[in-house]
């Protein structure tokens, strides 16, 4: 075997050098010698020669067997993405690529990264890989391989799901723009790209691939300079510990150049009110928030931790002394949150276990109520999203707490790493997000600071950085593909219910320890809109979780169709059940309804706008808590439409405020808070569950069934939509009671027999009586005409 040389180039002259020889010993050489030394020198020249000559020719072979592969597979030789040698070969950068492909398959080796990384590939024309089986097999002997590999491995789909056949999955490759940190224009090459792997059949439908997120792979920040490209947004190495400095300069860019768009801009003028208390990191104290303090909070999961680190009536005194906060006795979140704040250069922090006496009723009525000014006040939102209980440490805060798993791999002289899930995803997988409370508190953070298993990260309104991605900027907005993976930000628009829509589907799927806590642990969000969009008195604007206000638009929503109908249990000491038509009351998930999703079959669990046209309950009225019925201020909707030929019979909505005499039951019988007084039209309706249980989709059990309405006429007719429990069965006939009016959608009732017309329907509740009062069943919707021909009753509801 011919050993490789190195080069030296002296005044013009290349000198070919065998490996283990020096330059500098090659300059000796030059030192005045004998005529034979000439000679010499002239040998080894010819022999360097010959040398370079026969590497060209294994070179060439090489190729030509490179090239043989390439057409094998059917794919043109002029293709960009494939390896493509162009004289003149610069023999060093050559041969480095000959051995870089060494470590690669025969189906990777004919890609080009370069090329791929410098001009991308469509998603829509991706490059196959093979079944995901043979790159598993090959990631032994290929790097890119291996890459991929390391991803099914981080999903657990072979543990959890030993029998699925990984030939049936082929994957492909594709690129993805990164964006860019600064806007202006940008010559393609200057814009960063990363590798999407991606496979059709199992791996785009299978739980625990889109658990773990697409397998994406960066180009490191080392290499940016080899595509002529700044380091902006490509891979960065994560430590073992946090650091500390990134993190800090996140919050300064953030502070300096982000003004208004990151702070609560409803709570500018508020300080934390003096109940309120928060722990002083430097003194280790309990002490009640100084007037104007700069405060950090922190949102995590209380899990299996006791209480024997909980702030009580017989320990706050001694807490509230310098040192009398002991950290020996906090869980690892607790106390390396307190050391975190420290590193930070930040004095006080919010933890609700230390910051409220746990065992004083009073005093948590009082913080629960102030969570929106302690969330919306922080400075920042310290999330610990990495562990599953207050016990667990907050992942890279101390030594030996966390094991970044970004792994790099050599490919082509490229260095390449897995990307950890991002932070969405690291949240979607956490025990964090299955938490009513931690929502809120989320929700109404300016900024947040997430502790993740793999790296921390920075989210604002208007930005985020992570550990593993060179992305900082000062720049408001950006392209950076970071950006687009930003949270929620709350309120979610300028529209008030559209918000507390939202708001709502995100919380209920959440999970309690304390079932009762369902209202308070939204009570933060529900301050925030009354604050917000000017509502007045939060108590008026809100009871049970649901906006009275806009009482006409909240009543409108449904069951998510996978949960079981069962009430919520009350905290020890409860007097009285709440009502039927508030959300809060029932277990499990919900939606808004739109018209749309009377339509489907099985009931799809997705959100739809609750439209509302036109109120037609005029006033409304509700019990209070101390037992007096009062009037509600809700806003009123009537949407004008135009005359139309043939007008068909107008629905004609009882009006009027109720005469006192009729805001109380026949028999007398006292009413409970929460029941809901109003006058309206009542009428009963056959129905019949649509489909069959033979035609539905495979999947998890629904409890909710989706009927159609028939009329009372003779043969009956099919004029409307509803939804209702499956358990227990129910009568084939049931009574309804008009909500609102809403426009037409095509699908929900008989269109040979009942004609289509702007604002034909009417959103009705399906509702059981007894004693006088109604419970809410059900939703629907009914043709008017039908409505009106069913001879309606006017009735005064008394709704619980």
């Amino acid at each position: 075997m011919i050993p490789p040389f190195n080069s030296v180039t002296q005044s013009g002259m290349l000198i070919i050098l065998p490996s283990g020889v020096t330059t500098s010993d090659a300059l000796a050489t030059r030192r005045p010698v004998a005529t034979h030394g000439l000679a010499l020198a002239g040998i080894i020249g010819g022999v360097a020669l010959g040398v370079c000559v026969v590497w060209l020719l294994v070179a060439r072979i090489r190729l030509r067997k490179l090239k043989a592969n390439v057409a094998s597979t059917g794919t043109s030789e002029s293709s960009p993405l494939l390896v493509q040698y162009q004289a003149p070969i610069d023999l060093q950068t050559h041969t480095a690529k000959l051995e870089n492909d060494i470590l690669l398959c025969s189906t990777c080796a004919k890609l080009d990264f370069f090329r791929i990384l410098s001009y991308g590939i469509h998603e829509l024309e991706p490059i196959p890989l093979g079944p995901l089986s043979s790159i598993l097999e090959k990631s032994y002997q290929c790097s890119f391989c291996r890459l991929i590999s390391l991803y099914v491995r981080r999903t657990r789909v072979l543990e959890n799901s030993p029998h699925i056949d990984l030939s049936e999955i082929q994957c492909e490759v594709y690129t993805m723009l990164c964006g860019a940190l600064r806007r202006g224009p940008h010559p393609p090459l200057r814009y960063g790209r990363r590798l999407h792997v991606t496979g059709k059949g199992l791996f785009d439908t299978h739980p625990d691939f889109r658990a773990a997120g697409s397998l994406i792979i960066h180009l490191m920040q080392e290499d940016a300079f080899k595509f002529r490209r700044p380091v902006d947004l490509h891979g960065r190495r994560v430590k073992n510990t946090v650091d500390i400095g990134l993190v800090k300069k996140w919050i300064k860019l953030c502070q300096e150049n982000h003004g208004d768009e990151c702070r609560n801009i409803w709570r500018t003028d508020r300080n934390l009110p003096g109940f309120v208390r928060v722990v002083d990191v430097v003194s280790m104290a309990v002490i009640p928030a100084p007037s104007g303090c700069r405060c950090v909070a922190l949102s995590y999961v209380w899990g299996s931790a006791g209480a024997e680190y909980w702030t009580t009536k017989d320990n706050i005194a001694g807490r509230s002394t310098p040192g009398g906060l002991n950290a020996a006795n906090l869980p690892d979140t607790i106390t390396d949150s307190i050391l975190f704040v420290r590193q930070i250069g930040e004095r006080y922090i919010w933890i609700d276990a230390l910051c409220i006496i746990q065992d004083d009723l009073q005093d948590k009525s009082y913080q629960l109520n102030a969570m929106d000014l302690v969330y919306g006040l922080s400075y920042f939102t310290l999330i610990a999203a990495g562990g599953k209980s207050a016990r667990d440490p907050l992942p890279g805060c101390r030594p030996r707490t966390r094991t970044p798993q970004i792994h790099t791999e050599v490919v082509q002289g490229l260095h390449l790493f897995m990307a950890p899930p991002r932070h969405t995803e690291a949240l979607a997988m956490s025990t964090w997000v299955t938490r009513c409370w931690t929502y809120q508190e989320s929700a109404l953070s300016c900024r947040r600071i997430y502790f993740t298993e793999q790296q921390v990260c920075f989210e604002c309104q208007c930005q985020v950085f992570c550990e593993d991605i060179v992305g900082e900027t000062k720049a408001k907005s950006s392209s950076s593909f970071l950006w687009h993976l930003r949270g929620e930000h709350f309120p979610f628009s300028s529209d008030l219910f559209w918000s507390y829509q939202l708001a709502v589907e995100k919380y209920t799927p959440r999970n309690l320890t304390v079932e009762s806590d369902i209202v308070d642990a939204l009570t933060g969000v529900t301050n925030a809109l009354t604050v917000a969009f000017g509502l007045g008195d939060p108590a008026r604007a809100f009871q049970y979780g649901m906006m009275l206000t806009d009482l006409h638009h909240a009543l409108l929503w449904q069951h998510e169709p996978h949960t079981p109908r069962a009430r919520r249990s009350l905290a020890e000491g409860g007097s009285s059940s709440w009502p039927s038509w508030a959300w809060a009351t029932w277990r499990g998930a919900v939606i808004y309804m739109g018209r749309g999703v009377y339509r489907r079959t099985p009931i799809a669990s997705t959100s739809n706008e609750a439209s509302v046209d036109e109120t037609l309950i005029d006033t409304w009225y509700i019990v209070d808590h101390s037992g007096d019925t009062v009037q509600l201020d809700v806003r009123r909707v009537s949407r004008v439409y135009w005359i139309e030929e043939e007008q068909p019979p107008i629905y004609s909505s009882p009006r009027g405020i109720l005469d006192p005499t009729e805001l109380t039951l026949d028999n007398h019988r006292p009413l409970q808070p929460g029941t809901l007084i109003f006058r309206t039209t009542s009428s009963h309706f056959g129905i019949v569950r649509r489909g069959s249980e033979e035609n539905e989709e495979p999947g998890p059990v629904q409890h909710y069934g989706l009927f159609n309405i028939l009329s009372t006429s003779s043969p009956p007719i099919w004029v409307g939509s509803v939804i209702l429990p499956l358990d227990p069965a129910l009568p084939t006939s049931i009574e309804f009671i008009v909500l609102s009016r809403c426009d037409s959608v095509d699908g929900l009732w008989d269109a040979g027999s009942l004609k289509r017309y702007h604002g034909c329907l009417l959103h009705v509740m399906a509702v059981r009586e007894n004693e006088g009062l109604m419970e809410r069943v059900g939703l629907g919707v009914v043709h008017i005409v039908a409505w009106v021909a069913s001879m309606p009753e006017e009735k005064v509801v008394f709704l619980r």
